[in-house]
């Protein structure tokens, strides 16, 4: 399935493409957050890494579940971001990791925050 043709500049963001070419890994550096669900589904699968890998947050009912949680940091980036800041869990990461710097088809309020191509843009 082909994902939809995205206006990066109408919504204010860089080409997506280029998040491949990022080694920085800015975008997690504070960990993200996800749904019971989400959890549920890493844990099934999850890598080998020392836990705990998630911290509950809070009830919300804007999260499928209920339940909003979060990834826990070490060394000023997501536990699931080894060494080279490259994602251990790619394949089965949250929503958040997989739809950024978008949220709900608009560009996230935390892009300009988070992203370094983002913070080179807006320094022009």
């Amino acid at each position: 399935m082909a994902l939809p043709k995205i206006d990066h500049r109408k919504l204010g963001v860089h080409d997506l493409r280029l998040c491949r070419l990022c080694n920085l890994g800015r975008c997690c550096k504070d960990g993200v957050e996800l749904d019971l669900l989400e959890v549920a589904r890493i844990l099934k699968r999850g890598p080998d890494l020392p836990q705990p890998w998630f911290r509950y947050l809070s009830r919300d009912r804007s999260f499928p579940s209920g339940f909003r949680f979060t990834t826990v940091t070490r060394h000023r980036r997501c536990v699931f971001q080894n060494e080279n800041r490259r994602c251990v869990i790619y394949d089965i990461r949250p929503r958040f990791c997989r739809e950024f710097p978008l949220e709900g088809g608009a560009r996230a309020p935390e892009y300009l925050y988070l992203c370094h191509r983002a913070r080179r843009k807006r320094g022009r």
